[in-house]
Parts: structure tokens; sequence; C-alpha cells
């Protein structure tokens, strides 16, 4: 069997465009060619072979003497899709026929609208949203996809993210037929979309990564003038605490804190400009300030510090036009607000271990090791209060999915630490320091900045897969 299509070999900058054979054993001859087109795109769009490929010239490169450096091959639909971005080095996966340059940007639309209309709580908080719709038809356009080349280490991330997804859905219908109850099992359904969404978001940072953040970053950037401005002039005088198009106000604190560490870790490798970058973080943290969410104002303070660590200039900029600011607006209502929360830190009854549901875990030590589930609280009512779940990330995580599910939730964010640099990983302290008061594992950008922080990891090498892959160009 043979499939017309041509390829381009970059050598150092220079382009000699040459046909050229791939040659897998037992599967054959395959010849690219298609005219006088030339095909740009991700090498992991060709055909995947059983075995290794060599790469073999039917006619003679202008400089023989080069053959021995590792090319980069450019293919298919790229340019005209996302830009031209390459993706380098490795085997080859899928193929490149042209039903996926239609999808391509579809999905990069409907990941935008997503995390633009995420905010948007139109049906009571555990039931899908507006937002949550928009991405499920990206579901379908993403099996038209190639499979991309990754990083081992990325590869074993998105395993254990597998394996504490389908484990999760284990226990949770394990308890509904044990308990008869059907909601706990309805709690599965959170970490499959949320699994299906990093999966998505992994496979086009992989095959367009750049294309793919700056999709997300400036998506993030509208929806944060957007609730900021609401914020401004749709004020509901009678609530304290705003909550903006949300459910309840803690809702917007994390949101604008997942934003915020989403959007800087982006930023920060995309080299956004900074009259972009200035508006949506001040959007994001007044967002915070009026929810008055007491985990995510301190939270958003350490992700500032993090940010501005590596870049003493900045900060002491920063802090030059805080000090002067807060002098001007220490009269108003908002920091009166901010300050009075601020003030009673541990002094209200929901400040407690107990109030936060930790003491659930001490009194019923026997679900620590395979897990009690999510919902069916009325089980807990003897030695604890049953009013509510468990108030943290990684309390809800042992004690409902045990050391089993501590384990492989673990296992994900070491891989993700191992493929990070230091000043990256630093973006997920913030969100898991405000994970010890409020249980944020159901929300998706909190998946969703899991996934940005893999594509990111694959930027630093400048392609999507191993090193360790790269194959020299045989004649």
């Amino acid at each position: 069997m043979r499939r017309k299509a041509r390829i381009v070999v970059v050598w150092k900058g220079h382009m000699h465009g040459t046909s050229v054979n791939i040659i897998s054993a037992p599967s054959g001859l395959y010849r690219w060619r298609q005219k006088r087109r030339i095909i740009d795109a991700p090498a992991t769009l060709w055909p995947k072979c059983p075995q290794r490929a060599s790469f073999q010239a039917s006619a003679p490169l202008e400089q023989r003497t080069r053959q021995t450096r590792t090319p980069k091959v450019v293919c298919a639909h790229a340019r005209g899709v996302c830009g031209g971005e390459p993706t380098t080095g490795g085997h080859s996966y899928g193929l490149a026929f042209g039903y996926h340059r239609s999808a391509v940007p579809l999905i990069l639309l409907t990941m935008g609208l997503y995390v633009v209309l995420k905010p948007y709580y139109f049906f009571p908080s555990g039931l899908p949203q507006i937002g949550d719709v928009i991405l499920l038809v990206t579901l379908p356009l993403a099996l038209l996809l190639p499979q991309p080349q990754q990083k081992e280490e990325v590869r074993r991330f998105q395993f254990c993210m597998v394996l504490f997804c389908i484990y999760a859905g284990v226990v949770n219908v394990g308890w509904t037929f044990a308990l008869m109850d059907a909601q706990v099992a309805f709690n599965a359904s959170f970490y499959a979309f949320n699994l299906c969404l990093t999966i998505v978001c992994l496979r086009m940072g992989a095959l367009y990564p750049r294309a793919t953040l700056l999709t997300i970053a400036y998506a993030i950037s509208v929806s944060a003038v957007i609730q900021a401005a609401s914020l401004a002039f749709a004020y509901d005088a009678a609530r304290v605490r705003q909550i903006a198009s949300f459910n309840n106000p803690n809702q917007l604190g994390y949101w604008s804190l997942l934003s915020l560490c989403i959007f800087w870790s982006i930023a920060r490798k995309t080299n956004i400009k900074w009259y972009i970058q200035a508006p949506t973080a001040l959007c994001l943290i007044y967002a915070t300030a009026n929810a008055l969410s007491k985990a995510a104002m301190i939270s958003v303070a350490l992700l500032c510090v993090l940010h501005f660590v590596k870049k003493p200039k900045l900060l002491f900029l920063g802090l030059l036009v805080l000090v002067p600011a807060y002098f001007v607006a220490e009269n108003s209502s908002l920091v009166e607000r901010i300050s009075g929360r601020l003030e009673n830190i541990g002094q209200q009854h929901d400040d407690t271990l107990q109030s936060r549901g930790y003491i659930r875990i001490l009194n019923y030590p026997e679900y620590v090791l395979v897990g009690a589930g999510e919902g069916a609280l009325y089980r807990f009512a003897e030695k604890s209060d049953a009013d509510h779940e468990i108030h943290s990330t990684i309390g809800t995580i042992l004690f409902s999915y045990g050391l089993v599910g501590l384990t492989t939730f673990g296992g994900a964010i070491w891989c993700l630490y191992r493929i990070s640099s230091d000043g990256r990983f630093l973006y997920l302290l913030p969100p898991f320091l405000s994970g010890f008061t409020h249980q944020g594992l159901r929300f998706s950008f909190l998946w969703l900045l899991f996934a940005v922080l893999a594509i990111l990891s694959g930027m630093d090498d400048g392609a999507a897969s191993s090193p360790k892959s790269n194959r020299r160009l045989t004649t």
C-alpha cells in the first residue's frame, strides 16, 4: 500500500525539499508525495511504524556531509492552522489526513469558549453548566486528532490520573450498590469529565503547544475582564461577599486563584505582553478580594510573592504602588471588609479542624485503606458533623479514596514535579494551600492547571517527544 505526500527536511534553518522514502519493516515501502504542494505539520502525524523507521532519500541531497545530523521533520497542515509550529523528533504516530485540519480550530474555539463561560453557573452546583456542555463538543473532535508522541513522564502523569479516576469510579459505584444510593455514583462523573479535559488539552498541547496555551491564556484574560466588570457595575450591596456569576463566593475565589496560576504560568513561557498581563492580574485579584475568601486571598498573596520572587525589580515596584494605593483606599468599604475577614482568622467556627471535616478521618479510620466514596454523609452522623463534606482536597482523597487513591494521585503530582522546572511547579503550591480548607478536587480548572504545566514541560525540550527517541537521518 502506498500513500502519496511530500515532506520537508529542515537543516539548521535551511530547507531542502526532497522526496523521502520512509521504510518500516515488515510493513514495506511507503512514499509520500502531493504534487507541488509542500505540507507543513508536526512529525507526529506520520503513520505509526511497528518497528524503528529509517528515512532514506530517493534523490541526492545538496549537502551529503550533513546527513549524520539529526534533522527536524516538519509535516502536514500546521502552518495553515496554528502558525506553523513544528514538533520534532521521535517516532511518527497517526496519519496526516486533511480531516483533522478543520478539527483543530474547532477544538481551540471550544476550549476558549469553555474557559470564558466556565464562571457562569445557570444551574445548581454539581450539575453540568453551559461551559461544560460546550466542552463536551470537543471530545468527539479530539478523536480526529492523531496520537502524538509525548515525553515519558507526561505519559506516566496521564497514566496515574487515569488510574486515579478509574479507582474513584470503582469506589463510588461500589458504595452505590452497597448503600443503594445512586447519588454516590454521580460523583464519579466529575472525575471522568475532568480526565477528558486533561487528555484533550495534553493531546492538543503535544501537537500545537503554543496555540493551545495562548488560546487558554487569552480566554482567561477575556473572562477575567468580564467578571471584574460584572463585579464593579452589578455590585450586590445586599451581599457582604460577592459571587459574580457563580453560586457562592468560595467558587469565585477559587476560580480567580486557579485562573491567575494558569495565566501567569503560560505568560512566563510565551512572553505575553505586559499590557495584557497587568489588567488580567488586576481583574483576578479584584475578583478574589470581592469574594472575601480567606483561603483564596492568602493563596493569591503567596502566588504574587512566588511569581515575582525572581523579579525583584517588579516586586519592589509593585510594593511602591501598593503602599500608597492602600492609604488612598484605606477607608473604602472593600478594604474594610478584607481587613475584617483577615483579622478574625481562627476565631470563627468554620476555621476549626472539626468544622472542616478532618475529625471524620480520625473517627472512621476503617475507611482510610480503600476509601468511603463521596456523598452519603448520613453514614457519619454518629461521630461527626454530617451536614457537609470534608473541606479539604487532600483530606477528601485520603478519606474518600483511601491510601490507594492517595498513592495514584500523589504519583501523578510527582510525575508533574519531575517534568516541571522548580519555578513552574511553584504555581501548584497556592492551590494546594487553599486545598487545606476547601475541597477543590472536582473543580475542572485545577485539572486544567495540571495539563498546562505538562504542556509547558514539553515546550522546554522544543519537542513533544523525549530526547531519547530522536533518530538520525540515514541514506
